[in-house]
């Protein structure tokens, strides 16, 4: 009897133990689940190259070879192996794997590429001790079209927007979009892509890039904005380059810093390219800072004193020469010697946040010359932000817009210097230097959550219909899955095919966005069938008296598919009064996001003992939270008045548009970021417990009880 009332004694306390295992499983699931997606600034990494990677990528025909200049910093030593690939749609998903035989001297690496190589733009893989990857960095052709199609970006300002960071970061990728439904061949940037040239900055370009402009060749300078270059050259590499496409395209990349042009010497380089390659039909140079601040067309040679002058607001306000430019006349009339002598087509440039186009013919060589300076993509513009795409006839070197805006006038004469040339994207809210504002061209959103990537776009612009086929590379964990929230006006998205490879998901989406057309849709990992939460987080002041204005700040978090918005009110005396959320943080969503803080602004309601706010939010599956707090203020001193009922607050106004730099202003920069924060911030939050480490511990410990106990009881009963 006692021995069987041992053995129940025994039994129980397993059973105890393993229920206690099983409720920490159950308890702490969530713990041991996997992580968030992982963004896609998951995919910044620095250049190990100078000469080649994304941003100027080495351009070779099958067969042909490539030189890799490594960074001084970056050593692979003797190299075991090396590979090239790239993942194309071609009646579905292809990747494109080809192994490279390699060469080295000292940090150079040559490279033969093998004589089966497919076109197309790929990613290179060197091993060794070591193993470098550089990312978009060989393209191949083997035939060139007869019209090659180029977008064009500048001044993508990452970091930076107008009137918001946020509007900024939408506005980028709203380019990247349109650009990428145009289909272009080739994608040029004129510069000025980082705000104040930090290393972040750049690391969101590279990947943001990489994600959803990860078939296109890209060919990028830097600009005063990316100066000192050295965040830009350990992303980017050199500042100054050069490319030869087939024999009949030649690409010069110049470094226009803060002083507004070149220095002499790498005018020079440029004019020793130019006598080298010679018989190459086509030339291009690529400069941040146009050397004209002129729209119409100009008759006249580098050395007419009278027309190419310095500009003076008060002796020579009508001079074509740029102010940054024409700080130093001895470089503006070598370059334009050098572009009469060796006929260079086209100089595209930036900086000035507008369009000027400028035709100059020259009287020595009766020769033209077309430089196109366009806006800005992600900044304050002198009217919006926008690119440009062009065909270039690679036989006679004509170049045509086949996208022209309403507003269109080419190379016509304009004292305003204010044409709209270029193709406009996103949204503009502040009013330009035409008096227009909240302008809305393709307005696109995205946000990265826990469980999704969400987007939405829409297409106001009616002499595009949108349609393509695209690659996105996005990094990712787990399942897939789309699911389309809104599709409007003949707008759709279709997965024609998916690939897992390497931590990344590639997906080849056709999307057909025509004129009115709206798109919404979430690529997600698994369902969000949870409601957002809202909890106030601090009130401002802590202590609200009546008849003071009182700043309630807000917290939305919804860990699945985001949050999509959020609406809130209060009722005084049974009337219900409408209030307009502020966003206060994050200021980007240039990373994961699965909360917002929102700042409610109460306005002085006198004789007031509380007040009830009404919340409620939406996520981005469609699932609703309501919540309600009552605000009190301090005991007012008695009073037979009634509580004064405020008139409904109104809309927050636009911040004016700032001026664009004035030729007389050759070293303003770009309008900064407004500051709207409160001098009173809400409190950190509390550290949170590492809750997958104890949870692991427990069990740990639980299951060693278990062990433990069983070698005793072994012990016990041989």
């Amino acid at each position: 009897m006692k021995k069987m009332s041992n053995k129940i004694e025994k039994n129980s306390r397993y059973l105890a133990i393993f229920s206690l295992i099983i409720v920490l499983a159950v308890a702490f699931a969530p713990a041991f689940s996997q992580p968030n997606l992982p963004g896609i600034l998951s995919f910044a990494q620095q250049n190990p190259a100078t000469n080649i990677g994304l941003g100027k990528p080495a351009i070779v025909q099958p067969g042909g070879t490539v030189q890799v200049k490594l960074q001084q910093n970056v050593q692979v030593g003797t190299v075991s192996s090396a590979y090239m690939y790239t993942v194309v749609y071609d009646s579905g998903l292809k990747i494109r794997n080809y192994t490279v035989t390699v060469t080295s001297s000292g940090n150079t690496l040559t490279l033969s590429i093998p004589p089966s190589v497919e076109p197309g733009l790929y990613d290179l893989v060197i091993k060794g001790p070591t193993t470098i990857r550089l990312p978009r960095s060989v393209w191949v052709y083997k035939t060139l079209p007869s019209k090659l199609k180029i977008a064009h970006f500048s001044d993508q300002h990452y970091g930076a927007g107008q009137p918001d960071v946020i509007t900024g970061d939408m506005n980028r990728l709203a380019g990247y979009l349109v650009a990428s439904l145009l289909g272009p061949d080739l994608i040029i940037d004129t510069g000025d892509i980082a705000d104040t040239a930090s290393a972040d900055q750049y690391a969101q370009a590279v990947s943001f890039e990489y994600a959803f402009l990860y078939s296109y060749p890209i060919l990028a300078v830097p600009g005063n904005h990316d100066h000192p270059p050295d965040s830009f050259t350990k992303y980017y590499g050199d500042t100054t380059w050069y490319r030869v496409i087939g024999g009949k395209l030649l690409i010069i990349g110049l470094f226009s810093p803060e002083q507004g042009y070149p220095p002499m010497e790498q005018l020079q380089w440029a004019s020793q390219v130019l006598e080298a390659n010679k018989d190459v039909p086509i030339k291009i140079i690529l400069v941040h800072h146009p050397v004209f601040y002129y729209q119409g067309e100009l008759k006249t040679r580098y050395d007419d004193q009278n027309v190419i002058a310095p500009y003076d607001p008060q002796k020579n306000p009508n001079s074509p020469v740029s102010s940054y430019w024409g700080a130093n006349m001895d470089a503006v009339r070598y370059f334009l010697k050098m572009i009469e002598d060796y006929k260079v087509n086209y100089v595209f440039s930036g900086h000035v946040h507008r369009d000027l186009f400028t035709k100059y013919t020259s009287t020595r060589t009766g020769f033209t010359t077309y430089f196109i300076t366009i806006t800005t993509l992600g900044m304050g513009s002198a009217i919006y932000d926008g690119l440009d795409f062009y065909t270039l006839d690679l036989t006679t070197g004509n170049i045509d817009f086949p996208f022209k805006p309403s507003t269109f006038i080419g190379f016509n004469n304009d004292s305003t210097k204010l044409a709209q040339n270029t193709i406009p994207v996103g949204i503009y809210p502040p009013r330009n230097n035409l008096g227009v504002s909240n302008q809305v061209f393709t307005p696109t959103y995205y946000l990265q959550s826990g469980e999704a990537y969400v987007f939405s776009v829409e297409n106001d612009l009616s002499y595009l219909d949108l349609e393509n086929t695209v690659v996105w590379c996005l990094p990712w964990i787990g399942d897939f899955n789309i699911k389309v929230l809104n599709a409007l006006n003949g707008a759709s998205i279709q997965v024609l095919d998916k690939m897992y490879l390497d931590g990344k998901l590639y997906l080849a989406l056709h999307v057909k966005l025509p004129y009115k057309g709206r798109l919404e849709f979430a690529l997600y990992r698994a369902p969000d069938n949870q409601p957002p939460t809202i909890k106030v987080k601090m009130l401002n002041p802590a202590q609200p008296a009546s008849g003071a204005t009182v700043n309630v700040f807000v917290e939305v978090a919804d860990p699945g598919w985001g949050v999509k918005n959020f609406t809130a009110s209060y009722v005084l005396a049974g009337k219900e009064y409408k209030l307009a959320p502020e966003l206060y943080s994050p200021n980007t969503l240039i990373s994961p996001v699965t909360s917002f803080v929102y700042k409610l602004t109460i306005p002085p309601i006198e004789n007031v003992d509380s007040i009830t706010i009404k919340m409620v939010a939406f996520d981005n599956a469609g699932n609703q939270a309501t919540s309600e707090y009552k605000l009190a203020y301090q005991t007012p001193t008695p009073s037979t008045q009634q509580p004064q009922q405020p008139s409904q607050p109104s809309q927050p106004s636009q911040p004016s548009q700032p001026s664009q730099p004035g030729q007389s202003q050759p070293n303003q920069t770009a309008p900064t970021q407004p500051t709207t924060q409160p001098s009173q911030a809400p409190p950190a939050q509390p550290p949170t417990l590492p809750i997958l480490p104890i949870a692991g511990g427990i069990l740990i410990v639980a299951v060693a009880m278990l062990v433990l106990l069983a070698l005793r009881e072994r012990k016990k009963n041989p």
